[in-house]
């Protein structure tokens, strides 16, 4: 088995770990958010952990009313622009927590006022004694070039930061049971040879937090399988990029149990005729389609029940293909961009 199938495959029994084993400190955050000295957060990232931080984005816009800002690092790293981050939460997510350019961005981000959180898997990263907090995503070490069970432990980090400030006791116990339900999930097994191997360009369509899963994917197609799988809004590629989509193209849906979800059910019903390789990922089961996920009664979870299935399929694939899927082409697993 490789490298990084064995770590996507672990992610149930890491997340049960992290349950019975965290001890970051979110109260502190809570209350900061609860006396309103807090009012802005603004996530930097890299990557995979730049899809994580599209995901907080969007939770936190959505959950907590807040203004939102993903931040370029080289807006501070090449520009040396200045901000007032007073009454700011700079979140920075690594999983290595070595990157150069983060660790600058970081230090700058106190300079001009904020209050930075950490979000990272390695215990002896510089940032954790600069940072203002820190929160250990408790994955084991990830050998693997590309990242899987950091991923989702980092999407679980922020949906418990939600349910926590929420008082959702539903979802957190939820949070409990999600190994249980992730295992139920393994029966459910996703084809990965009923995917047209072929093809190597295509659109992967969803929307609000979904999006942010669309990117982590379509990240896993190229970085793995060597597939210009683009992410879009189901919105946005009415504007002009379904202009591209013809019978040898690839086309992926990713369909939440939200509002959102629900609206990328109507939009890709203009676009079943435009392709006949289109996959539909959903909750929602049916004769033609076998990706689908079962929920725990949570659909906040959903994105990590998506992507714990997500990824020891795309590997697999990526094996179908002849591709070595823990030596993608020209990668590191720590990548120097300052």
């Amino acid at each position: 088995m490789s490298k990084v199938l064995e770590e996507a495959l672990s992610i149930p029994e890491k997340i049960d770990y992290f349950n019975n084993n965290d001890k970051n400190n979110y109260d502190i955050i809570i209350s900061k958010l609860n006396n309103k000295k807090i009012k802005n957060i603004i996530t930097v990232a890299r990557g995979t952990s730049d899809c994580a931080a599209l995901f907080a984005s969007y939770t936190f816009a959505k959950k907590l009313g807040l203004t939102t800002y993903s931040l370029p690092p080289s807006l501070i790293t090449l520009e040396d622009s200045k901000f007032d981050f007073s009454n700011s939460l700079i979140i920075i997510i690594s999983q290595s927590g070595v990157s150069r350019d983060l660790i600058e961005c970081e230090r700058a981000a106190r300079d001009m006022g904020g209050e930075t959180l950490t979000i990272s898997n390695n215990l002896k990263s510089p940032l954790i004694n600069t940072s203002n907090y820190f929160f250990y995503i408790n994955a084991g070490e990830e050998k693997a070039i590309a990242a899987t069970k950091t991923f989702a432990l980092t999407l679980l980090i922020i949906i418990k930061f939600i349910g926590l400030i929420e008082s959702n006791k539903k979802l957190l116990k939820n949070i409990n049971s999600l190994p249980d339900t992730l295992i139920k999930n393994k029966s459910n097994r996703w084809e990965y040879k009923n995917i047209n191997n072929k093809i190597l360009n295509g659109f992967i369509i969803s929307r609000g937090i979904g999006y942010a899963l669309a990117a982590e994917m379509s990240l896993k197609f190229k970085e793995l399988c060597q597939e210009q799988i683009e992410p879009f809004s189901s919105a946005e590629v009415m504007h002009g990029p379904k202009s591209l989509i013809q019978d040898s193209f690839k086309l992926f849906s990713l369909t939440l149990n939200d509002n959102s979800g629900l609206s990328v059910e109507k939009d890709i019903k203009e676009l079943n005729n435009k392709s006949k390789f289109l996959y539909k990922i959903s909750f929602k089961q049916n004769n033609k389609n076998n990706f689908y996920y079962l929920n725990n009664d949570s659909s906040e979870l959903d994105p990590i029940i998506v992507m714990s299935k997500f990824y020891p399929w795309l590997i697999n694939y990526t094996s179908l293909k002849g591709l070595d899927p823990d030596n993608p082409r020209y990668l590191n697993k720590v990548t120097s961009t300052y």
